[in-house]
Order: structure tokens, then C-alpha cells, then sequence
């Protein structure tokens, strides 16, 4: 059975439904991908959610919510006394996001902490897959940041792979130097990284796809699948740079698109498909979560109709 570990937060989400009113679901960005890998493996797999929780009522609701996703929350580290972060999303009319955030005092902000306390690498050693998130760094402090770039690329060689999401969120980081610099870092760790267009024009001032690719590349990246919302995927491997087209969807909603990306993609790579295949698959999957409200949609509305083909 394929072992896969998601490193990250998840957090209180507040989305529009009406007017000032709003529904209460849980999501964040890592734990997103962690449950949409967990749908599109199936019973081929088993994922785990390292993060740190409270110990109130709302983080219990979290770690119910992970365990009815299916995935493991043995690595959901309890914090005594502390609480989990909360977000509220703001849809303008074409469906694009933006975000206003409480998670200053959030119980995962102690992920790394927590882990070195609990087996440190060997917790996470002889798994398939690793992945975490630019979000997943941006919320630890900073010496926190550096020994968990420390702890990955000490682990690289004891796990199959090492996926990172630069995921570049501007008012998490007290300027854009030190993303670009933690982004670059996981960069020369990660086997493959799955950023979006908007994560290297922010840290590099780069719009071009091709360019971007480069731009990984020079940091070692063997595998890079980047996104760019209805402009589809391009790839970047060792067999050459193909672009992959995005299907036409009504978007509602475009909260969760790259991690559902992320999520069929990675399960497609780890079962054997080739990246234009798994590019395709987290292209549907993407498609069909934007075309309804929230970071995570219902279970049904999620599963493919078709396969990746290796």
C-alpha cells in the first residue's frame, strides 16, 4: 500500500453562502491536497496529516473531520491549550478569492515542534511520499523554518518522494525576501514541486510559464508541474516541457483548485502514470471543484470519471 505523509494546517474556513452569511467547513492548503490524495488513491493508499492541534472543541471537530476523510491522524500532534486558525473567503463575480485570516495563535504553527518531539525524521521515514506546502513553512517561526528545511532534506534519502507547493501567500510573510528564499530552499529539496504562474511572479517577478520552468530547474527540480488557472498545465521533466489544457468548467469557486490539482496528480505519479497523464487527471479533478463552492466538496462530486492512463 502506498504510505503518503501531507505536512500542514488545517483551519476553520468561513465561505459565503448569502449575503453576510456565512457556512463553517475545514480546509487549508496542504490539508486539502491530503484529502484529495487520499479520494483519488483510494484503497491503493494511506495518508497521513501531520500538523498540531488545540484541545478545545474546535480542533476536536478537525480531527474528526480528518479521520472521516479517511486519513491518519496519529501525526495530528495535540497542543494543550491551543486553538486552531480560522479564514473567511470573499468570491468577487467571476468566482476569484481573496482571504482574511486569524491564525497568529494557531496550534500548527507547532508542527515542527511537535514532530521532533514525537520521532522527529523517523516518524516520517519509509513513506512514498512527502508533501508540504510554502503555506506549511510560512506559518512556522523562523528558526522553526530552518530546522524543518534542515529535518526534509535529512529525510530525503529515506522516502520515496518529497513534493512541494510553493504556494506563495504575501500576508504571511513579513516581505517577499524571505519567501523567496524559503521557496527556493524547499526547492533544492523537493523531488517535485507543483507551483502555480502566480507563486513566480510574485517571488520572481516572472510571468512567462517557460521562464518559470527555468527557473525551477536551476534549482535542481527534476519534475515540475505548473499551473495557470484556465491556461492549463505546463510540465517540465527529464522527457522534455509538454502543456497540458485545462477543460472548460463554469467556476463558482475557485478556492481548492490547485490543491485538487496537486492531490490527482500526486496519486496518478505514485501509481505509475506519466506526468501528461497525471496532469490531465488534476486538470478534471480541478475542474469539477471549481464548479462548486468551497475548499473541499463533497466526496461524490469529487471522484473521476475516468482514470489516468500510464
Amino acid at each position: 500500500m502506498i504510505r503518503a505523509v501531507a505536512i500542514g494546517e488545517a483551519m476553520i474556513e468561513l465561505r459565503p453562502t448569502a449575503p453576510s452569511l456565512y457556512a463553517r467547513a475545514i480546509a487549508g492548503d496542504a490539508y486539502n491536497t491530503g484529502v484529495y490524495l487520499a479520494r483519488s488513491l483510494g484503497a491503493a493508499g494511506r495518508v497521513s496529516f501531520l500538523t498540531a492541534l488545540g484541545d478545545e472543541a474546535l480542533s476536536a471537530a478537525i480531527r474528526a473531520h480528518i479521520e472521516a476523510e479517511g486519513l491518519d491522524a496519529s501525526l495530528a500532534f495535540p497542543v494543550p491549550g491551543g486553538q486552531p486558525g480560522l479564514y473567511m473567503i470573499e468570491l468577487d463575480a467571476q468566482g476569484d478569492r481573496s482571504f482574511h485570516y486569524w491564525r497568529s495563535t494557531s496550534a500548527a504553527r507547532r508542527w515542527y515542534v511537535e514532530l521532533i518531539a514525537h520521532g522527529g525524521a523517523d516518524a516520517l521515514a519509509g513513506a512514498d511520499l512527502v508533501y508540504l506546502s510554502g503555506i506549511s513553512l510560512a506559518i512556522l517561526p523562523p528558526e522553526d523554518r530552518a530546522g524543518a528545511l534542515g529535518l526534509l532534506r535529512a529525510l530525503k534519502p529515506r522516502v520515496g518522494h518529497i513534493a512541494f507547493d510553493p504556494n506563495v501567500r504575501p500576508k504571511l510573510w513579513p516581505d517577499l525576501e524571505p519567501a523567496r528564499q524559503a521557496v527556493e530552499a524547499a526547492c533544492t529539496i523537493a523531488d517535485l514541486v507543483l507551483p502555480s504562474d502566480v507563486d513566480g511572479e510574485l517571488i520572481w517577478d516572472e510571468t512567462d510559464p517557460a521562464r518559470q520552468l527555468d527557473r525551477y530547474a536551476a534549482l535542481g527540480v527534476r519534475e515540475v508541474a505548473l499551473t495557470a488557472g484556465a491556461g492549463g498545465a505546463w510540465l517540465r521533466t527529464p522527457e522534455g516541457d509538454a502543456h497540458v489544457p485545462a477543460p472548460a468548467t463554469h467556476v463558482v469557486d475557485t478556492s481548492g483548485a490547485g490543491d485538487s490539482f496537486n492531490g490527482a496528480y500526486l496519486a496518478a505519479r505514485l501509481q505509475g502514470a506519466a506526468p501528461h497523464a497525471a496532469a490531465a487527471a488534476g486538470l478534471r479533478l480541478a475542474a469539477r471543484v471549481v464548479a462548486a463552492p468551497g475548499a473541499l466538496i463533497p466526496a461524490d462530486l469529487s471522484h473521476p470519471s475516468e482514470g489516468p492512463s500510464p
